[in-house]
């Protein structure tokens, strides 16, 4: 999972470092290097820091550290890992 793109995929924040942020439900719009764009059901957009959360995306629990930094980067360490 923390080699995919993110946009696009259902999300939940299952634990968070910030209380409020538990429980937040949507769909991810958009991904920068440390944070997440989730739009909920009311067209809400909420920014999550990705380190301090755990989120269950499409039924998987992902710990947000370890999908930090930029999803190309991400894809490119996983086709260097593949050549070697």
């Amino acid at each position: 999972m923390n080699r995919e793109v993110l946009v696009g995929s259902d999300a939940k924040v299952i634990g968070s470092s910030n209380p409020s942020d538990v429980g937040i439900k949507g769909t991810i719009v958009d991904e920068t290097a440390h944070m997440l764009d989730i739009e909920d059901e009311n067209g809400t957009i909420r920014r999550i820091i990705k380190k301090n959360v755990i989120l269950e995306i499409d039924g998987v629990h992902v710990d947000g550290m370890t999908i930090l930094g930029r999803s190309e980067n991400r894809i490119k360490n996983r086709i260097k890992l593949k050549r070697r």
